[in-house]
């Protein structure tokens, strides 16, 4: 059968798109290699953070977009996704004043905060000295595997086919198709959406598009701390590109955190990887500075893929019948369904805006699989 669309990847960038196109009537198919929100892939776990705080009004806008997003599939799947407790930032005044007036020119509320109003948001934090943060409301949690659960859910019943586990092993662009390889069969389609995370370096560059994509593996630890559920997120900012920290509530175990990078050693064909015990212990003794009266109990540690670009901002662009859809920079998940529809548009004729097309300055760098997300 040929298709209009064909999507490579149903993590969270792919499955959004196949679930938007099929509701604009195309018909699609999507192929994941292990299947939406294995463990291998970059869109599994429990949770991913959610805010609107972002230095870049394209950020702030697709933000706005992907909260209506997530509770209209809320309310079409009857699964709860959103667990908004609002977040508070901390930082250099720097980058506090370029988020805080990002935001609000975007016409959404963000508030400066002292340290007797972070302890009454949230008691366990403790501020040093002299430091101030902000707050904002519209903020908290994804729960990720139920948000993806939800898509693939919502995505099938609006007539995608769905193909998974099954590994694309070559695109090729012929006269007036796309083909698409698998280990086994071949599919075709007008289009082509490679939305395979870390796996799309090596499939665009087979098909003659070589991009600066740095696979990473990224480890979060959960804590057991039931009284933290309804606290809100929290993201440590530090100065001069430095390895920051985040955190959210997740219900029913506790609180996530982590460091806003990840590491070198991805491998294609690793499902899954063990936890770095040196890496948890370093968050948790982070954990014993920023919150001292909560106790360092790990309800478990997990590491999962994601893929840095050189200057931290996606890949969404057309090359041909081709339409990249990756480098998500560890900062994508939360989007969820307005991803879809940005790259949805872009399918049907639209254009990328600069900051994430194919030929902008920032990918004639080399990406670092180290680099902290700085968005």
């Amino acid at each position: 059968m040929t298709y209009d669309i064909i999507i490579v990847g149903a993590g969270i960038f792919g499955l959004s798109t196949a679930y938007e196109l099929a509701r604009r009537g195309r018909r699609v198919l999507a192929i994941d290699r292990f299947g939406s929100g294995h463990p291998a892939t970059s869109s599994t776990g429990a949770s991913r953070s959610i805010r609107i705080a972002y230095d870049h009004p394209f950020y702030v806008d697709l933000a706005l977009e992907a909260i209506d997003s997530w509770h209209r599939l809320e309310s079409e799947t009857g699964r709860k996704i959103l667990h908004l407790t609002g977040q508070i930032d901390i930082g250099p005044q720097g980058k506090l004043e370029d988020l805080a007036r990002i935001v609000r020119s975007a016409g959404a509320a963000i508030e400066s905060v002292d340290s007797a109003e972070v302890h009454r948001l949230f008691p366990e934090i403790v501020l040093a000295t002299g430091e101030v943060a902000l707050f904002q409301r519209q903020a908290g949690t994804v729960l990720a595997d139920a948000g993806m659960a939800a898509l693939l859910l919502a995505a099938q019943r609006a007539g995608v086919t769905y193909l998974a586990p099954m590994r694309v092993t070559r695109i090729e662009m012929g006269e007036t198709v796309v083909k698409v390889h698998t280990e086994g069969r071949r599919f075709e389609a007008a289009q082509v959406v490679v939305a395979a995370g870390p796996w799309a370096k090596e499939l665009l560059g087979e098909a003659g598009l070589n991009l600066p994509l740095a696979p990473a593996v990224a480890q979060v630890t959960f804590l057991d701390a039931p009284l933290l559920v309804d606290r809100p997120g929290i993201a440590e900012w530090r100065p001069n590109g430095e390895t920051g920290i985040y955190g959210h509530p997740v219900p029913g175990i506790g609180y996530k955190i982590a460091f806003d990078a990840g590491a070198e050693g991805w491998q294609p064909d690793v499902e899954e990887w063990q936890p770095d015990l040196i890496e948890e212990k370093r968050i948790l003794n982070w954990l014993t500075r920023r919150m001292p009266s909560v106790a360092p109990k790990v309800s478990r540690t997990q590491r999962h893929p994601w893929t840095m670009t050189p200057d931290v901002d996606f890949i969404v662009d057309r090359h041909g019948p081709i339409i990249v859809a990756c480098g998500c920079s560890g900062h994508a998940f939360k989007f969820g369904p307005a991803l879809g529809r940005f790259v949805a548009d872009i399918v049907e004729g639209g254009s990328a805006p600069d900051l994430t097309r194919l030929d902008r300055m920032g990918l004639k760098q080399v990406a670092s699989a180290s680099a902290p997300i700085t968005r």
